[in-house]
């Protein structure tokens, strides 16, 4: 975008207007004593692009608006803004190639110059958060330094709302990825939300496998033993249906159920007594871990004892015996976590013991009811083969269900392998996401430019006692040999700041293809400026705009720029009471007023 012209037109018959202010194709001065009005023309600028209005009260009760003219890839660009006597309130218009629009908010008017000038708003991240856009007045003070703070920071926005603003902005203006993309924290959050409730999950699918695995045997070995015994009592089963001495069958049958409840009863009785064992060994494991407790408190008392000896530590918020504090602090949440893991294993033995007892008086139940129907001087052939076929028919049963018991855990697991599977897939989402703004090769590339760049302008301005050491953090921060911008003062900070405008003014200025081609510079403090440094400095940058079709617009008090054939100077022309001034009543204009 390449200025043209600009225009301030009067409220009312006795309303202050000014002529057509035509911008140089290379620099345009304004220049002209204090008091002269060339503030409100900077400010005139800076409202057509739509930053705030900042005007004095006279300004606003004597002029009507601003009228802007550029052009951009050489179509015909116009902006309006309202100032209105006391409406505050944002009203502007832009004209691009014919196509008209009217806006009355900042956010409007930026998305629609942003879309004139090709350029695609990024969404971002607010200081509150939420979801955020660049405008048109967060953008511009890469390209405008104003005369009240413009020259204290690297970046100084009348509305810092956006989160890591100024990083924000450089990226955006050099066609980079955000920093703080919206949607990806957008994506961050869902994706977290995702993965706390895959976890919940996984936590209640481990929780009924672990349910489930209480007591039940899945080794290989126990596996084979059990599908053998389906075989055997099915055999069995087959033999009794098809024997025909039927009292013998029966007999056999019942020893062997017999001999097999007895297994059953020993093995049963084996893993009680384990149980016990097990329970006995946590509850001596727990009287050590609470002794030492008791240790760790008295240690800790005797601490405070030594602490309040003012002979031994008599300075307030003495910290002689903070590590052992922090170290007490430790060793005692992690006792007494032993203590909740010990209680936790105690209580699953306690439960299970309850369950073997009650399997071991059935067993023990049945296997007297086998004992009695053995006996053929009580039972004849026809219970004996009864009762067979259903113990034999009962342990096939159980032995099935253990089976398919194991089964079941089978599939539990398999179903806690998948959803264990999918938050590592989520957790993979969530490192790219969190990674996007991390690695950015072309945001390192402009970094290390700008660097180079920042120490050539220094060099310009003759910054003495500054190292030329510098850095550049991931968040747009210089820093010279470790020591920060804000350490500086005076002429040695205006310096840095005028170098560090530049060399990113040089960058961006490269690439033809970018639309902002000025570089407004409004009075820069010469007082504190050797003029030689001024001097030098300005016309680096004159060279620097001529090679790169662009615009360099100065505001200056004591220094006369010297101009050439493609500059311009605007210079006072309506008659004040004391001198010349920018702005006044047509019947008071006295002339062209530039040159």
């Amino acid at each position: 975008m390449r200025l043209l012209s600009l225009r301030i037109e009067p409220l009312g018959q006795n309303g202050w207007g000014s002529p057509i202010f035509k911008f140089g194709h290379r620099t345009t001065l304004i220049y002209a004593r204090n008091g002269s009005g060339k503030t409100p023309i900077i400010q005139s600028l800076a409202a057509s692009l739509g930053f705030p209005l900042k005007f004095r009260e006279d300004i606003l009760e004597k002029c009507a608006s601003i009228t802007l003219t550029a052009e951009h890839d050489e179509k015909p660009l116009v902006i309006h803004r309202v100032i209105g006597s006391k409406n505050q309130e944002f009203h502007a218009s832009i004209d691009f190639d014919g196509d008209f629009s009217e806006h009355f908010n900042e956010g409007s008017f930026s998305a629609s110059l942003f879309s004139c000038l090709g350029l695609e708003p990024p969404s971002l991240v607010s200081n509150k958060g939420e979801k955020a856009q660049p405008y048109i007045s967060t953008v511009l003070p890469v390209f405008y330094l104003n005369q009240g703070d413009g020259y204290t920071s690297a970046y100084k926005s009348p509305f810092p709302f956006i989160t890591d603003q100024f990083v924000e902005m450089i990226r955006f203006i050099f066609g980079l990825n955000p920093k703080h993309s919206f949607e990806v924290k957008k994506s961050l959050i869902e994706e977290k939300a995702a993965l706390e409730a895959q976890t919940r999950r996984i936590v209640s699918a481990q929780r009924i496998l672990d349910n489930q695995a209480l007591g039940v045997d899945e080794s290989k070995a126990n596996q084979e033993i059990l599908q053998r015994r389906v075989a055997d009592v099915s055999s069995q089963i087959e033999n009794l249906r098809n024997s025909f001495d039927t009292n013998s069958s029966t007999n056999s049958t019942l020893t062997q159920l017999i001999r097999q409840k007895d297994a059953q009863i020993n093995s049963k009785i084996t893993e009680l007594y384990e149980l016990r064992n097990r329970i006995s060994g946590i509850e001596s494991i727990r009287t050590e871990i609470e002794g030492e407790i008791q240790t760790l408190s008295l240690n800790e008392e005797a601490r405070r004892v030594f602490t309040s000896f003012n002979e031994i530590c008599n300075a307030a918020n003495c910290g002689l015996f903070l590590g052992s504090t922090e170290s007490y602090g430790k060793n005692l949440l992690y006792l007494r976590d032993q203590i909740k893991d010990l209680e936790r294993n105690s209580i699953r033995a306690e439960m299970r013991i309850e369950a073997l007892e009650s399997v071991l008086d059935e067993l023990h139940q049945e296997r007297n009811s086998l004992v009695e129907k053995i006996d053929p001087a009580t039972t004849g052939v026809a219970d004996q083969l009864v009762t067979s076929v259903h113990f034999l028919t009962r342990q096939l049963i159980e032995t099935q269900s253990e089976l398919g018991q194991i089964s079941a855990l089978d599939n539990e697991r398999s179903k806690l392998f998948k959803l264990t599977q999918e938050r590592d897939r989520i957790q993979e989402r969530i490192d790219n996401l969190s990674r996007t703004s991390k690695s950015d090769h072309n945001f390192n590339k402009l970094r290390i430019q700008l660097r180079e760049l920042a120490v050539k302008w220094m060099d310009i301005l003759e910054t003495k006692n500054v190292s030329r050491n510098v850095d550049i953090d991931l968040d747009m921060r210089f820093t010279f040999n470790n020591e920060s911008l804000d350490l500086f003062s005076g002429s040695t900070k205006i310096r840095l700041v005028l170098a560090i405008h530049a060399a990113l003014f040089e960058t961006y200025i490269l690439e033809p293809s970018r639309p902002f081609r000025f570089l407004i510079l409004d009075t820069p403090k010469q007082q504190e400026l050797h003029t030689e440094d001024l001097s030098k400095y300005l016309t680096e940058l004159e060279k620097l705009c001529a090679a790169n079709n662009s615009q360099l617009i100065l505001s200056s008090t004591e220094y006369d720029h010297p101009s050439g054939a493609l500059d311009r100077r605007w210079l006072p022309e309506y008659r004040g009471v004391d001198h010349p001034m920018y702005l006044g009543k047509q019947m008071d204009y006295l002339g062209d007023s530039q040159h």
